[in-house]
């Protein structure tokens, strides 16, 4: 049977029902995850919970910091869960229009991203944030005690898992870049020591004040950076 092409109101169509099916999901993601948000906030609580001083706790500030808090990680978490059927969705909607070849190298780096994003964010909250944080609640004494506060415990967590996702990436798409044939061979190797000053200066951004979360922020970017060219 032939089938009728899709005309440009087909295809709106069809994207406007898998916007409304992605924001539906998020919504309920949202929901069970401000249910859960008491056993969320508790994971994120992990890596301080080894560093904190003897008699030191979390604390908040202003009235409504601890709601909102609870909103954030909801929100977040929920960016999580709809992230893969946001995934799936798009993947869905470009299928028609890809060839044979195009869908298994789509596979691919969907899978491959996902997984280095994984490993990142499992980095970062396993090793790289209870040794950042060991750090710098060190500095507590019987003069100068340690009270973190909600909120800036919380952006911070979430961001460095975020981040340490994102880094893990490099790698990956260093490799899809020479593979393509967008830079010269052994580009990488070359500029090893631009790419070491650009690191250092990303880490004293992130992290300013810190000279020991600048260095162990350092150390593992250049990893990720060898193991990129090494790729490529």
């Amino acid at each position: 049977m032939e089938t009728r092409p899709y005309t440009l109101n087909d295809h709106l169509s069809e994207l406007r029902q898998r916007i409304i099916r992605c924001v539906i999901f998020f919504v309920i993601s949202f929901a069970l995850s401000y249910a859960l948000s008491d056993y969320l906030i508790s994971l994120l609580f992990f890596p301080v919970k080894e560093s904190l001083p003897s008699g030191s706790t979390m604390v908040f500030t202003a009235l409504t910091e601890g709601f909102m808090a609870y909103l954030k990680v909801a929100f977040w978490s929920a960016v999580v869960i709809t992230a893969p059927f946001f995934i799936y969705q798009a993947w869905r909607f470009l299928l028609p229009a890809l060839y044979d070849k195009e869908i298994r190298a789509l596979r691919k780096i969907i899978f491959l991203s996902g997984l280095l994003f994984i490993f990142g964010a499992v980095f970062g909250y396993w090793i790289i944030l209870p040794t950042i944080l060991s750090i710098s609640l060190g500095y507590s004494s019987e003069t100068l005690k340690a009270l973190p506060r909600l909120q800036n415990y919380l952006v911070f967590t979430l961001k460095s898992i975020f981040l340490f996702g994102i880094i893990f990436e490099i790698p990956f798409l260093m490799a899809g870049i020479s593979r393509l044939g967008l830079i010269s061979e052994g580009y990488f190797k070359k500029n090893r020591k631009y790419a070491y000053i650009l690191i250092f200066l990303t880490s004293a951004v992130l992290v300013p004040s810190d000279i020991f979360s600048q260095i162990l922020l350092f150390v593992p970017m250049v990893v990720v950076y060898e193991i990129g060219s090494l790729l490529s």
